[in-house]
């Protein structure tokens, strides 16, 4: 590990020396809180230190990015973008992302084929860690841990439960996943809408923090959740635990990509490069509890445990959905959710 380390370094520090470096800068919109924390103590100060490029974060939402490069379409002033999932699609469609070179982006070989993102043959994307959607429950007010997606209509979670809304990331791949379990389609989500309707819920989250709060107050004693936050919370000292239930884990991912037209070409391709290195997805891994999209990654026992797929699994247990085909029933599923699901 050490010396793939200052592998790195050093050709950090020779494209630095070239003077490369000096010429340019980057403007790099990551997630905010935690996430963010963690993307610029794991790549962006490491980066921006040994190469000499200077490096400004810019704290966002994936859609908030999104839009932020349509906006700047031609002409845009963020050069590196991290963007969840499902909305990376949306940003290639669009014409918003650049093409990733692999020639330039060597690291991109020592990344698995599920964290490889092509359209028309070209990569677009590269994952930097997946997040699964499990359940979070507190220890100290659930008697026996749950082991399935059914076990949330069971009365001892009655009024107790928060549930993501269209609006959360998580809200559309849940109502997905219950639509699939229950032998619906995108095109015919009448059963799972009927079977979330029967959910028991203090309330629906908009925002990831706001069922941290509910689960941090006693609010909600169990949430569908990513694993990423339930972790959080439990490393502040809670009794929360983290399950992926039988029927798997609805998953997503954190993207890197370079915008279409970034003046700084050169240096956005080696921040990537470094972005997807061993190190750097090491650091993510540890710090946010995401699965590692390398071939080979080495983490501590207590990450191992944390992982979106549990102790055991691999990216192979998750459940990724078909982004493509999600987008396309976006609207059409949140319509359904608001009429259906929500309206009580």
């Amino acid at each position: 590990m050490k010396l793939r380390a200052l592998a790195i370094y050093a050709a950090l520090m020779a494209y630095a020396s070239s003077g490369a470096g000096a010429q340019e800068r980057l403007t790099v919109a990551t997630y905010g809180g935690n996430w963010g924390e963690a993307q610029k103590a794991c790549i962006l100060d490491p980066f921006a230190k040994a190469s000499g490029v200077p490096v400004v974060q810019e704290t966002s939402v994936s859609t908030v990015t999104y839009n932020k490069l349509k906006q700047q379409k031609g002409n845009p002033s963020i050069d590196i973008a991290w963007i969840d999932g499902g909305i990376s699609e949306l940003a290639a469609a669009d014409g918003l992302i650049a093409t990733i070179d692999p020639a330039k982006v060597g690291n991109a070989s020592g990344l698995i084929e599920e964290a490889v993102y092509k359209k028309d043959g070209k990569i677009y994307a590269l994952s930097t860690g997946f997040y699964a959607l499990g359940i979070a429950y507190n220890s100290k007010e659930v008697k026996s841990a749950p082991t399935s997606w059914y076990d949330l209509w069971k009365p001892e979670f009655s009024g107790k439960l928060t549930v993501p809304s269209p609006v959360n990331a998580a809200g559309i791949p849940f109502f997905a996943h219950i639509i699939k379990l229950e032998g619906g389609s995108l095109d015919d989500p009448g059963k799972g809408a009927e079977k979330l309707r029967a959910l028991k819920v203090s309330s629906f989250y908009d925002a990831s923090g706001v069922a941290q709060a509910a689960l941090e107050s006693g609010e909600a004693i169990a949430a569908p959740y990513y694993n990423t936050a339930a972790w959080a919370i439990a490393d502040k000292g809670l009794p929360i635990v983290f399950v992926v239930p039988k029927e798997g884990a609805p998953a997503n991912d954190i993207r890197v990509h370079i915008s279409e037209g970034t003046k700084s070409r050169d240096a956005a391709e080696k921040f990537v490069n470094y972005a997807v290195s061993q190190e750097a997805i090491s650091c993510l891994a540890e710090r946010l509890y995401v699965g590692p999209p390398t071939k080979q990654t080495s983490l501590s026992e207590k990450a191992k445990a944390r992982m979106p797929w549990g102790a055991d699994g691999s990216v192979k247990s998750l459940a990724i959905p078909d982004w493509n085909a999600v987008n396309a029933k976006r609207q059409a599923l949140t319509d359904v959710w608001n009429r259906q699901v929500a309206a009580r």
